[in-house]
Formats: structure tokens, sequence, C-alpha cells
């Protein structure tokens, strides 16, 4: 809209400057025939000095035309002189006017810069605090990474102790039930007990195998 109504008041601007020029052109018209008339009145001077008085009423009719010129003159140029004044009083307005409105838009185009000047500031405040928590958070990331390391290493060693120990286990436990065959066979009395014993001892190693394999 103040596209339109600068590009409307600088072509009314542009006719005003138009009709300006039309204006004085007409004057300049007017100017140069009343020097032609001059200079035919001042020819009629030279042509007939010897005969003024059968001129005379001519030359009071030249005079006549000639005050009656100068008079028209005058009004055409008093006139000229107030549509000028005019013309300017409307141009500067106008002028005016074009100069609060550029002044307006600017204003305008400034304020909008400055939001989104302060826009693209808080985005990018909150684009670096995004940053500062994915950085903080792979760090947690790594330091996890590097604890679930150690904790895997840890949890290898114990199966691996384990495994040892259930070998070791195993074997004892087979040299105790040979021995105990070869105790049954002498004194079957203690057969039972013997029986319980391993009993006892293979649930121990079944829970603590299931107490490792949790870990």
């Amino acid at each position: 809209k103040h596209e339109a109504k600068i590009k409307s008041l600088t072509d009314y601007m542009q006719n005003m400057e138009q009709k300006r020029r039309q204006l004085e052109e007409s004057q300049d018209s007017l100017n140069e025939e009343l020097a032609k008339l001059r200079a035919q009145e001042k020819m009629h001077e030279v042509s007939f000095k010897d005969k003024e008085k059968e001129h005379l009423t001519r030359l009071q009719d030249a005079e006549e035309m000639k005050n009656a010129l100068e008079q028209q003159m005058e009004s055409h140029r008093e006139a000229h002189q107030k549509q000028l004044s005019r013309l300017r009083d409307e141009i500067e307005e106008k002028q005016k006017i074009i100069d609060e409105i550029r002044e307006y838009k600017l204003q305008l185009e400034q304020e909008k810069l400055s939001a989104d000047y302060d826009k693209l500031k808080i985005e990018d405040q909150e684009k670096e605090m995004k940053l500062e928590k994915l950085i903080l958070l792979n760090d947690k990331r790594e330091q996890a990474r590097e604890d679930l390391k150690g904790l895997e290493e840890t949890v290898a060693r114990e199966l691996q102790t384990l495994h040892n120990l259930r070998k070791l286990f195993v074997q004892d436990l087979t040299t105790r039930v040979k021995k105990s065959v070869e105790l049954d066979s002498d004194d079957g009395g203690g057969s039972a007990a013997q029986k319980q014993k391993i009993s006892f001892l293979e649930n121990n190693l079944e829970q603590l195998t299931k107490v490792h394999k949790q870990v």
C-alpha cells in the first residue's frame, strides 16, 4: 500500500511539473508576441515619422493595444505566479507525505529486522543449550560404556573363577563319591549320610551357579 501511494504521489508531482512547464511556455509565447509588437511599433515610428498626424489614430490604437496586451500579460503573470506558488505548496506537502511514509516504512523494516535478530539469537542460544546437553549426554554414555566394559571384564573373571571352582568341585565330588562307594561296600550304614551330604553339596553348587549367571 505504501509503494502504491508513493507511486500515485510521484505521478501527481510529475503532472503538476508538466502543467508548470506549460504555463512557463505560455508566458514565453506571450513575451515573444509582446516583443514582436514592440518591434512593429518601432518600425511604425521610423517609417511614419513624417505622417504622425495622419497615423495618430493608428498609433493610439497600437498604444491601446499595447497597454491592453501588457495588462493581459500582467494578469497572466500574476495568475501564473499564484498557480506556481500553489503547485510548489502542493509539491512540498506531497513530498512531506512521501518522506513520512518512507520513514515509517524504514521504521517497520528496522523493527522487523530487530525482531528477526532477537528470534535468531534465541534460537542460537537454544541450539547451544541442546549442544551442551548432547555433549554431556555423550560424556555420560562414554562413561557408562567404560563402566560396562569394566563390569563385563569383572563378570568374565567371576565366570571363569566359577568355572574353575566348579571343575575343582566336580573333581572333589567324584573323589568323594568313589570313596563313599568304597566305604559303602564296607559299611552299609554310612551310605545314607553320604548321599545326603552329596545332595546338599549339589544343591549349593546349583544355587551358586544361578547367582553367578544372574550377575
